[in-house]
């Protein structure tokens, strides 16, 4: 992991409510546009994983990186 994607890591993730998802567990970036594709967010216990619409793996959220509407102290979702 680099050292940019690594001062993200752990930062809260919020829906577009701004209610706390998760946590940012890893940024996964295309390694031939050398863009961010989606983020692996550790959701919080109380969200039902079932009833998101993006896959988990290994525990983790995959969320394109599409859905993400602003990335500051926290990360902002679109939804």
């Amino acid at each position: 992991m680099s050292s940019f994607s690594g001062e993200f890591i752990k930062r809260p993730v919020v829906d577009v409510n701004g209610e706390l998802f998760g946590h940012l567990g890893e940024i996964v970036i295309d390694p031939r546009s050398g863009e961010i594709s989606e983020i692996l967010v550790e959701v919080i216990p109380e969200i039902d994983v079932s009833k998101l619409p993006w896959p988990m793996n290994d525990g983790l959220c995959c969320v394109p990186a599409q859905e993400v509407a602003k990335i500051g102290s926290s990360i902002s979702l679109k939804r």
